[in-house]
């Protein structure tokens, strides 16, 4: 019952009080045959009545008027309390839902960037959008279990109470019948898990059919693959466990539908022949099984849907377990001005992956100064988008340290100083809406930069909101470089922002934008492979296997590059290509 431990555990008075209320009504529920059997001939002495009162109540004659008051009082009662126990544990239901999805944000949000980028977002927003639901669902049966399984139990105190022999026979039927649910119902959640794992890799699928769009539709065998590997097998897996899980769990719901039939049956043609009992106590007692059969129904009608909310709560359980947590202090707090970004023998390392080393770079030896230009370039795998990842401070190093002048960075200090970090990166994410104040002033500003970035006609603000972020690659980076303009940081990053850009614009960044923002004294550092802008840096950082291979200013840069293309022009003579 993890469930109702969570639950507890979150919101222990409410959960108190609605069990409470469940609990007498479940009570006063299991209360109303013997108010029934009162009011005609008792099946026991005990309940023998001398006389039937009568009472007239305007047009209606009502027998036994006392016991009567007493049945809708009840009746009442039950209603009330009933009705406030399922109101409160579903208010509790919906806030812990609430807690849960606040959690798995607040724990996105602490989680380092590279376990972010390990685990993928595809599971992450299947937990999201998958479990929690499925947890409310559980939640919400949760009242009718309690007050069902109250219900039962003060009936089977009534059974006790008509006769003890009937009572151990159906006691024994119902241990029969518990353990020819739960054996299929074990096998039932079995493949209900399985079927929960394929869903994960189904979003996966889905994911990459979003993605990569462009590339499935260039190739049809790989299209074709692709459908058949990653989404219909899948499909063809969660069909298959869901319809066997679905058979399984319907045939065995059905069945405990039926365990009242069965022991009334047994009672009548089989437990009268070798057992004395009158007419009036087999009629209620078969009064008594007709009436638990409703909240058995409930019970058993509950448990896969029970069984279905304890997976999900596993299952996210687990993926948030499998997510590290930055040991930072997430206070912010005003750092000194610096000029000097100085990284003395930095050096990290992705997590190993089973026996398999995971990439490493550095150490690093660098020093950045605001108000200069500096590109980093470097062939694939270079580790380039490490480094400005460490420069960003989106990495923690694993080795040396990161100075700020002659304050050095930390765990008490990482995130003050990431505030004065902007950074476009090549996958960049472009909100909808401005996450920041508008006042008169930032609106005149971004009007300035919408025409500046030829976007005046195609982009307006709304409430803070973009008009449209439905725009080409280039025209969406051109509106993520306006956020980054109204941020107003100490550091700019780009990778590769200029990719995307026709040559117009590309003359723009290189020649208008990066010298302003040198000029309004920022540390400006550019991923790029635009060559022919290389004079415009003060300083080209060339990464080959994870290291700084060199530090040089772009003359250094531009000779050595001539010299080597002299020289694989030479050998291509030579050898007559």
């Amino acid at each position: 019952m993890n469930l109702l431990k969570l639950f507890s555990e979150s919101y222990p008075n409410r959960v108190f009080i609605s069990v409470l209320l469940g609990a007498i009504s479940g009570i006063l529920y299991s209360g109303l045959i013997p108010f029934v059997l009162m009011s005609i001939e008792s099946p026991t002495p005990g309940l023998q009545l001398a006389e039937v009162p009568h009472a007239r109540y305007g047009l209606l004659e009502v027998a036994n008027y006392k016991l009567a008051a007493l049945f809708f009082l009840a009746c009442t009662f039950i209603l009330i309390m009933r009705s406030l126990s399922e109101i409160l544990l579903q208010r509790v239901a919906t806030d812990v839902a609430r807690k849960l999805r606040v959690s798995f944000y607040d724990k996105i949000s602490r989680t380092p960037l590279y376990a972010i980028e390990k685990m993928g977002s595809s599971k992450l927003v299947a937990s999201v959008n998958l479990d929690v639901p499925r947890i409310v669902n559980g939640a919400r049966a949760l009242p009718l279990l309690l007050i069902n399984l109250v219900t039962l139990v003060g009936m089977l105190g009534f059974l006790v109470y008509l006769n003890g022999e009937v009572f151990k026979m159906v006691m024994i039927a119902i241990a029969f019948g518990i353990l020819a649910y739960q054996v299929p119902m074990y096998f039932g959640n079995k493949l209900l898990t399985r079927s929960r794992e394929y869903r994960d890799a189904i979003q996966e699928g889905v994911n990459g059919l979003l993605s990569g769009a462009k590339e499935l539709k260039l190739d049809a065998q790989k299209r074709a693959y692709f459908h058949q590997d990653a989404l219909l097998s899948n499909e063809k897996n969660i069909l298959k466990n869901e319809k066997a899980a679905q058979s399984v769990l319907i045939s065995t719901i059905n069945f405990g539908d039926l365990i009242c039939f069965f022991v009334i049956g047994a009672l009548c043609f089989i437990f009268v022949n070798y057992h004395s009992i009158s007419n009036s106590e087999l009629v209620a007692v078969i009064m008594a099984l007709l009436y638990v059969t409703g909240p058995i129904a409930v019970l058993l009608n509950a448990l896969p849907q029970m069984m279905m909310a304890t997976i999900s709560y596993k299952k996210f359980n687990t993926l948030l377990n499998e997510l590290p947590e930055e040991e930072i202090d997430y206070q912010i707090s005003e750092v000194p001005s610096w000029q000097t970004l100085r990284f003395d023998n930095v050096e990290f390392a992705y997590p190993s992956d089973q026996d398999e080393a995971g990439f490493a770079v550095g150490p690093i030896d660098l020093t950045l100064k605001r108000g200069e230009i500096v590109f980093i370039v470097g062939s694939n795998g270079s580790g380039k988008s490490t480094l400005s990842k460490l420069l960003t401070l989106h990495y923690q190093a694993v080795g040396g340290h990161i100075y700020f002048d002659d304050a050095a960075l930390n765990n008490a200090n990482i995130e003050s100083y990431r505030q004065g970090i902007s950074a476009i990166y090549s996958n960049y994410y472009l909100f909808a809406k401005i996450l920041k104040d508008l006042d008169d002033a930032t609106m005149e500003l971004i009007q300035h930069y919408l025409k500046l970035l030829h976007l005046d006609h195609k982009v307006t603000i709304e409430d803070g909101y973009f008009s449209t972020v439905s725009l080409s690659d280039g025209q969406r980076k051109r509106l993520a470089l306006l956020v980054a303009f109204l941020e107003d940081k100490q550091v700019y990053l780009f990778d590769e922002w200029a990719a995307d850009q026709d040559p117009i614009f590309k003359e723009v960044f290189y020649k208008r934008i990066l010298p302003s923002l040198k000029a309004k004294q920022k540390l400006v550092i550019a991923i790029t492979h635009d060559d022919k802008y290389f004079d415009l840096a003060d300083r080209v950082i060339v990464m080959e296997g994870g290291k700084v291979v060199e530090q040089t200013s772009y003359t250094q840069y531009f000779d050595k590059l001539q010299l080597n293309q002299s020289a694989k022009n030479d050998f291509l003579a030579e050898v007559g290509a």
